[in-house]
């Protein structure tokens, strides 16, 4: 396989309404979607949906929910080996997405208590499946299981590519601290933080500073991607590229960062495309898959083509 991914599968329920929740506030749902979700499993998705071949790391329950999960993964190609079903009367990894008519949304990861799955375990985690890629990725879902895979995977010569599109808050809730935090990273080769998730970590918000801090602590290449700004990266010789964002009609970014670091992936690391080449089309992606509802939009290479002629067509009239 090309991509082992070690991280979340979800079921996600997408809720149109006419404008986002607040305290003590109504709002009315226009129309309700499900599919699959879960930002590992996006990745992948989108990396499969380019051509990469995948592999999923990941635990469901023994429920209808994961059931459809893993019979959606499979019907698009994802290698499901590695998934793991948890009996219990666990439920399925359910999220409920709330979008507004601006495309603006609010996520509620849905655990009810004791319904919850636990964590999987080293002991549970088929990470034999490591020797078969070429590519590891990571979102630190769960961060002890993750630490063990990259490790495993730098002694074995895979390329490690960590994903921490997340706030702070988020990032230190899944068990870790700054000292994790800098020995994981001496096992990576791509590390794709979000703006405001290392923001807190670096004290600053400042992108030159960011990336001076980053570098104290890690020598691969960095993709510092900033929402609607777009990205910033910075290869392993300290070359910067900055890359603007598509505009597009928005209708629901879920998924956006997720089809990304799926595209850059397959672009830069697999294809072998030079690094502003892999930007430009991953970011098509990500803009494309903004133009209609849920993860599962993420588009196939056919689709970013024609959108990139386009988009060059418009900026050289």
């Amino acid at each position: 396989m090309d991509i082992l991914g070690l991280g979340g599968s979800a079921l996600d329920t997408i809720k149109v309404v006419d404008h986002l929740p607040i305290r003590d506030g109504f709002c009315s749902v226009r129309s309700t979607q499900r599919m699959l979700g879960g930002s590992g499993t996006n990745v992948l998705v989108q990396a499969q949906r380019l051509g990469a071949r995948t592999a999923s790391i990941s635990k469901v329950a023994d429920d209808a929910d994961s059931e459809l999960i893993v019979t959606s993964l499979k019907e698009i190609g994802v290698d499901t080996r590695g998934v793991v079903t948890q009996s219990g009367g666990y439920q399925a990894p359910h999220c409920l997405i709330y979008v507004d008519g601006d495309g603006e949304k609010a996520l509620v990861l849905d655990s009810d208590g004791g319904k919850a799955l636990p964590k999987m375990s080293a002991e549970e985690a088929d990470l034999d499946l490591i020797d078969e890629a070429s590519i590891l990725y990571v979102d630190l879902t769960p961060a002890d299981l993750s630490m063990t895979a990259v490790r495993r995977a730098k002694a074995a010569g895979k390329l490690v590519v960590f994903n921490m599109q997340e706030d702070f808050d988020t990032v230190l809730a899944k068990g870790v601290d700054r000292e994790f935090l800098y020995e994981f990273l001496k096992y990576v080769d791509v590390f794709a933080p979000c703006q405001e998730g290392i923001g807190p970590f670096s004290g600053s918000y400042d992108i030159g500073r960011q990336i001076v801090f980053i570098r104290k602590y890690f020598q691969g290449s960095i993709v510092l991607t900033r929402g609607s700004a777009g990205v910033t990266a910075v290869d392993e010789l300290d070359q910067r590229n900055d890359m603007p964002a598509f505009h597009v009609d928005v209708r629901d970014t879920t998924g956006a960062g997720d089809a990304f670091i799926g595209a850059f992936m397959t672009e830069y690391l697999l294809r072998d495309q030079a690094l502003d080449a892999s930007l430009r089309f991953a970011s098509a992606c990500a803009a494309l898959t903004c133009t209609a509802f849920g993860a599962l939009t993420s588009p196939n290479r056919s689709v970013v083509e024609n959108f990139l002629l386009s988009a060059q067509h418009e900026e050289h009239r």
